[in-house]
């Protein structure tokens, strides 16, 4: 009877060491945030720029080690007007600012509060073009 106890007690100690490092590993959402914080501070832009979307991410986890790659949009934003520093999260998003679509790939090592990033690329969005919608002729 003990012997089983301490099997079941080593299982579920297991679990839970399994669950607590699953759930220290960060977010898609957080990955994008902390990949625009690092946009902001490598280019140093007038206005800088404020998560709008995550649209894609991709993890894969090896050895203790979980894989980031994350799609996601921006949007400059009405920040810093008088030179006073101000948190990114509170500013405004620009009236007809411009949108960045971005890709960034991190590695998360054990410490859920370290990730390292291998590249955080930005493209403007072209202004979306009005075009006429032509309809369906059936016939």
């Amino acid at each position: 009877m003990m012997k089983t106890l301490q099997k079941i007690a080593l299982v579920v100690g297991c679990l839970s060491l399994a669950f607590v490092a699953s759930s220290a590993r960060s977010t898609g959402r957080e990955v994008a945030l902390a990949a625009v914080d690092r946009y902001n501070n490598l280019t140093a832009p007038t206005s800088p720029f404020k998560l709008l979307q995550v649209t894609v991410v991709k993890t894969q986890t090896k050895s203790h080690r979980t894989m980031y790659e994350v799609n996601f949009l921006t949007m400059e934003t009405f920040c810093n007007p008088d030179g006073v520093v101000m948190d990114v999260s509170d500013c405004p998003f620009k009236e007809n600012g411009v949108k960045m679509k971005c890709v960034t790939r991190a590695v998360q090592s054990r410490s859920p509060t370290q990730l390292r990033f291998h590249g955080v690329e930005c493209h403007q969005v072209p202004e979306q073009v009005d075009l006429p919608v032509l309809a369906r002729q059936e016939g």
